[in-house]
């Protein structure tokens, strides 16, 4: 098994998410994590120059971020030049508030 089927694996065993977030990019095994880092730093990236950067070939890596596509860690775009691909970062979850902090916070400001 050559890496790009155990990453083709890794892949697959990942939730569907909407997007990704830092941690999400920690978990991710190195030779994704590279691919991701470099879109990252780039904005967008063709399959053919994300291969160019990874040195593999262009149809394992274009199956890559297209499954990559559809867990919801990259957006896909179809342009003149082919399939663009950018990292779809989550949005920030905002944290619970207590229902009573408010009443609680009134009657701090009070005393």
């Amino acid at each position: 098994m050559g890496i790009f089927d155990r990453i083709q694996d890794e892949i697959q065993l990942r939730d569907r998410r909407e997007g990704i977030t830092p941690a999400d990019l920690l978990d991710l095994s190195p030779p994704l994590r590279r691919l991701m880092n470099r879109i990252t730093r780039e904005g967008e990236q063709t399959a053919e120059q994300a291969a160019e950067h990874v040195g593999q070939p262009v149809a394992e890596v274009r199956r890559m971020l297209n499954a990559l596509a559809e867990k919801g860690y990259l957006e896909r775009e179809e342009r003149e030049e082919g399939w663009v691909y950018r990292v779809h970062f989550a949005h920030k979850r905002g944290r619970d508030i207590p229902p009573g902090i408010w009443s609680a916070l009134g009657r701090r400001t009070k005393e």
